[in-house]
């Protein structure tokens, strides 16, 4: 088991940052890693919905909302070879957010192996995913950041 804690300051409001980043088919655009991203629940985001998303390196697999409080806080976890549960939680601080992520990961099987190896690269791409983050937000115009963000599926 590893934590990976991450923060950085989003000249947003807290409710633009949650909207767009609780709709997981927007980390196609901010996450280089990300190969494919599908809501399989039907509604609006909340808890309980469910994507199907293919990391590189990685097999499909299920992501579910286990934690949704608008505009605050969420979670989604994930199972598989190296199961993840990923928090982030919003500080307003003015016009803007301060997002704090906490990313649990467990590797299983022979996936425990090479973890050391693994760990070192998830640190780097998760920091790396903050900046993007950051970028593709603040360059966003005022409003919700994407039109997928608020389509439903």
């Amino acid at each position: 088991m590893a934590v990976i804690e991450n923060s950085v300051q989003i000249n947003r409001s807290p409710e633009d940052v949650f909207d767009y980043l609780v709709d997981l088919r927007n980390e196609l655009e901010w996450n280089p890693d990300v190969e494919s991203m599908e809501k399989l629940t039907n509604g609006p985001i909340g808890l309980g919905t469910k994507f199907l998303a293919k990391w590189k390196q990685s097999q499909l697999i299920e992501v579910e909302c286990i934690r949704f409080e608008r505009p605050l806080r969420w979670a989604y976890s994930n199972g598989g070879p190296l199961s993840v549960v990923f928090e982030v939680t919003l500080t307003p601080q003015g016009n803007r957010s301060l997002l704090s992520s906490r990313f649990d990961v467990r590797p299983h099987g022979l996936l425990r192996l090479f973890f050391p190896i693994l760990l070192r690269e998830l640190k780097r791409a998760e920091k790396q995913n903050m900046t993007h983050i950051k970028n593709i937000l603040e360059k966003a115009s005022v409003g919700n950041p994407s039109a997928q963000s608020t389509s439903g599926s």
